[in-house]
């Protein structure tokens, strides 16, 4: 359900377009950067620290850096459910403690749905609990329209982009959409979606159609704080969830929308989770990098992506062992493997995923040190 704090976040009621010039200046220089680099950056050996948002475009562009950047990002609980100013406090707090280059600004998941009726609580131990879907039969698609970014759950996601961009300038932010798809899933569960998008087609197309169009906006909304969305394809893009040409109808052909709601942000990132992932498939759409696990089977590694895909810059290479493990050797080993795979070039160190709650701190702050070789 929406967050305790969620209804005088959205009293707020962010004033999305008011930053815009700010934006388009900023967006327009690190694109910039990104496509033709800096001249601090094409000499071999950097003479200076550079910061967070330096580090990222130089590096994504392929250029020399002090160190290789370094993100990590996890789910806050139950401080992600306690309004925008608590998350945003956590997630500033934690991006300070570790030195990350990147926020990946992480909302509880469910905030995709909540506009449409589903509804979660949160337990004793602060994990949400599916209270019930928005869609619990079938002919309850034709429900399911198109909503404003005046929703709750999405005023609420606004300022706390804004409230992290305020406290953290120079460091590159994206803003976590799901595809289409892994909304729908959110709204009516994976194999309802499954069955239907078969056996219904239409109620489900007229179903993505308003989905994507509502995070369309809600994406060129958070770029006016965000560098970029990061658009996740959660399990959907898997190859042993939808054959090829199924993924090309039900989702690039709305993930593709959604990214042009964000058109013109410096750094757009897609998110293909889970193994044998489409990776490479998906990595002609219009995004400064691509995330992933290079650790799990059917997956490229580093190398293998670089290799195959010299215009996009890769965001992963570290395995969730390499965070939870009682001593901070598997950090350090994955640090050195992915060096030697990217050259330092290219490359934005992270895990694969978002990591396991339990990620043991000395272990965050191994891996990031290990990338100064």
């Amino acid at each position: 359900m929406p967050s305790r704090r969620a209804r005088s976040g959205a009293n707020r009621d962010v004033r999305v377009r008011a930053r815009a010039p700010d934006r388009a200046r900023h967006a327009d220089r690190q694109e910039g950067a990104l496509r033709a680099g800096g001249s601090a950056h094409r000499a071999h050996h950097v003479r200076r620290a550079l910061n967070s948002r330096e580090r990222v475009t130089a590096a994504l562009g392929g250029h020399a850096v002090d160190r290789v950047p370094f993100a990590v990002w996890r789910h806050f609980y139950p401080d992600e459910n306690e309004g925008a100013a608590k998350l945003a406090e956590t997630t500033i707090a934690f991006t300070k403690r570790h030195q990350l280059d990147l926020v990946k600004y992480n909302p509880r998941a469910h905030y995709h749905a909540e506009p449409w009726g589903t509804r979660y609580r949160y337990g004793k131990d602060g994990h949400p609990v599916l209270e019930r879907y928005a869609v619990r039969r079938s002919e309850d698609w034709s429900r399911i329209g198109r909503k404003s970014i005046r929703e709750p759950a999405f005023q609420e996601l606004l300022y706390g982009l804004r409230l992290v961009r305020e406290v953290l300038p120079d460091t590159p932010i994206v803003a976590t959409i799901f595809t289409p798809l892994g909304v729908l899933e959110r709204l009516a569960g994976k194999e309802r979606v499954l069955a239907d998008v078969r056996a219904r087609t239409d109620d489900v197309v007229a179903a993505l159609d308003a989905v994507t169009e509502t995070f369309a906006e809600l994406a060129a909304a958070c770029c006016e704080y965000a560098d970029g969305i990061f658009l996740a394809t959660t399990t959907w893009a898997r190859r042993d969830t939808l054959d090829d040409g199924e993924y090309q109808r039900f989702g690039t052909n709305y993930d593709l929308r959604v990214l042009a709601g964000a058109r013109g942000a410096a750094l757009n990132v897609l998110h293909v989770c889970g193994p044998g992932a489409r990776v490479v498939e998906l990595a002609g759409y219009p995004v400064a990098a691509v995330s992933w696990n290079p650790r799990l089977p059917g997956n490229p590694d580093l190398a293998a992506f670089l290799g195959a895909v010299p215009s996009r810059g890769a965001i992963g290479g570290f395995s969730d062992e390499a965070f939870t493990a009682s001593t901070t050797a598997v950090a350090k080993r994955e640090a050195r493997e992915g060096l030697v795979q990217t050259a330092g070039r290219r490359w934005l160190a992270a895990g694969g995923c978002t990591i396991p709650v339990e990620s043991r701190p000395e272990n965050i702050d191994a891996a990031r040190d290990a990338l100064s070789g």
